[in-house]
């Protein structure tokens, strides 16, 4: 019989080791839900400090190739609220089961972007939920030919999260190293003008009316379970 060459054991060698790789990368393990048996069009309110549901057209979704977003996503909220004394602020909820390499979260950076809009301002912008207690979350501009949006918003993959997608990614990574595999949701608030501190603000106490108006049971599917204990 011919010993194999180098060559051959170098590959050989290789390919065992994409495939050591490739089976430690496969979503398996416990499954953590943290929205179970709930549904966002009861769980979130319809009134929120001073704005109230009433409904509206145009709203940027998560972006659908080929039903994706249907995979992606078990649930979808899209409602405007509008307030007497505040601008209008579009709230945006899309929650999936399973965050795997193949199913996740789309940021609204791609999602915007997907459907024509340039991102001209994209930072960390922490929310203050409560004395000492914040949700880490992101802001940025979008903006097309017609509009702009200001936008805030953050996302949960379990218990952690994530304010960028390689943070997302080494979430999902440690995770399933872990042995289980989360749910996630992202939940983004929008308001059609210009980005300014005043309008940052006003963003920001939309989310914090929309805790302190979400019930008990329902706040660790918005923010995990460690803030969700802090915040109640």
């Amino acid at each position: 019989m011919t010993s194999p060459s180098r060559r051959d054991v170098i590959m050989g060698g290789a390919l065992l080791a994409g495939a050591g790789g490739a089976f430690a990368m496969t979503p398996r393990g416990r499954l953590t839900l943290l929205l179970p048996g709930h549904d966002l069009e009861t769980a979130v309110p319809k009134q929120i400090g001073a704005w109230r549901y009433a409904p509206s057209a145009g709203i940027v979704l998560p972006r659908d190739e080929n039903g994706l977003a249907a995979k992606l996503y078990g649930q979808q909220l899209a409602r405007t609220y509008f307030s007497d004394t505040r601008p209008p602020v579009v709230l945006v909820i899309a929650y999936g089961e399973v965050q795997s390499d193949s199913l996740q979260l789309h940021r609204p950076e791609v999602c915007y972007t997907a459907v024509g809009y340039a991102i001209s301002v994209t930072e960390r912008a922490d929310i203050a939920l409560a004395p000492g207690v914040m949700v880490p979350a992101r802001q940025l501009v979008a903006r097309n030919e017609r509009q702009v949006e200001t936008i805030i918003y953050w996302t949960r993959i379990g218990d952690d999260l994530p304010t960028s997608g390689s943070e997302q990614r080494l979430v999902k990574l440690r995770q399933q190293l872990d042995g289980y595999i989360a749910d996630g949701i992202l939940v983004r608030m929008s308001s059609p003008l210009e980005s300014s501190p005043q309008v940052r603000e006003q963003l920001c106490e939309f989310a914090r009316e929309l805790i302190k108006g979400a019930s008990k049971r329902d706040l660790p599917a918005l923010l995990g379970r460690p803030l969700a204990a802090a915040v109640s």
